[in-house]
């Protein structure tokens, strides 16, 4: 693994002031609910235990905002009938197949632009929070333009922090 120069920030002066986005490779915003962690491909999700719906809500809504392609990836067993009724949530069938226990393995993508989707997701996410801390992956076509305006966004509702910047070592 080749070796990353971190940068601690506790304000947003330090993500406007990087000369060449291109070495950023890791942005790490939030606040003691919740943090995101923020690269070009992936967005790390963690949700605590105290997080409230409107947290969860302005989190993944201001991600879908700033980034249309923004998604989650979930596979379950299931029913048959019961992946229609994932399909009329908003979720996208990527492929499923009959699990030799019985039922069907279904992975679906869960479009953040959906707001149906959006709103079932992060039910989801809110009945997972009564068990434990919950983490979740998004992908998306992200930059280092898209997350300061994620950021930004996120000020304006939530009190996010920067906490940590991570640049590519020059080597890479």
């Amino acid at each position: 693994m080749t070796p990353q120069k971190s940068i601690k920030d506790d304000n947003m002066d330090g993500l406007n002031s990087i000369e060449d986005p291109e070495k950023i490779a890791l942005i790490e915003m939030g606040n003691s609910n919740f943090m995101l962690s923020c690269t070009p491909g992936k967005i790390g999700l963690w949700f605590g235990r105290l997080s409230t719906h409107d947290d969860v809500e302005n989190v993944l809504q201001s991600i879908s905002k700033i980034d249309l392609s923004a998604e989650h990836e979930k596979e379950t067993i299931c029913s048959f009938n019961e992946i229609a009724e994932y399909e009329l949530k908003g979720y996208t069938v990527v492929s499923y197949a009959r699990n030799r226990k019985g039922g069907y393995k279904a992975i679906f993508t869960i479009p953040l632009k959906n707001t149906s989707a959006r709103a079932h997701f992060i039910e989801t996410i809110m009945e997972e929070l009564k068990e434990s801390d919950v983490r979740k992956t998004l992908h998306w076509n992200g930059s280092i333009p898209k997350i300061r305006l994620i950021y930004n966004e996120l000020k304006k509702t939530q009190n996010v922090e920067i906490f940590n910047i991570v640049e590519r070592d020059e080597n890479e």
